[in-house]
């Protein structure tokens, strides 16, 4: 119990940490507030359904594995990111309302 209580604890922070540069990256993407939102909401709600249905389709060959597979391709998601938002540096607007 207490590693299930530790799992979900450790998930939901990652998600924490993920959800405001999201709409940081979203929002340097374009000069209208409404259009930004949208991107970022349609893109969170997407990657929610479609996470969703390909962990169920993946329960198939057993929670464990399915879990494996989700961290397998949660590493792999995040060793790509490294190399492609490496050089990415704060814009010019966001520097000026720090």
């Amino acid at each position: 119990m207490l590693a299930a209580a530790l799992l979900v604890t450790t998930l939901s922070l990652g998600y924490d940490m993920t959800q405001p540069l999201l709409a940081g990256i979203v929002t340097d993407l374009s000069t209208s507030r409404g259009q930004a939102m949208g991107v970022n909401v349609f893109t969170l709600f997407t990657g929610q359904g479609l996470g969703s249905l390909v962990f169920a389709g993946a329960l198939g060959l057993g929670l464990g594995r399915a879990l494996v597979l989700f961290g397998t391709m949660a590493l792999l998601a995040a060793a790509a990111a490294v190399p492609l938002f490496r050089g990415e540096v704060p814009s010019v607007a966001a520097a000026a309302r720090s």
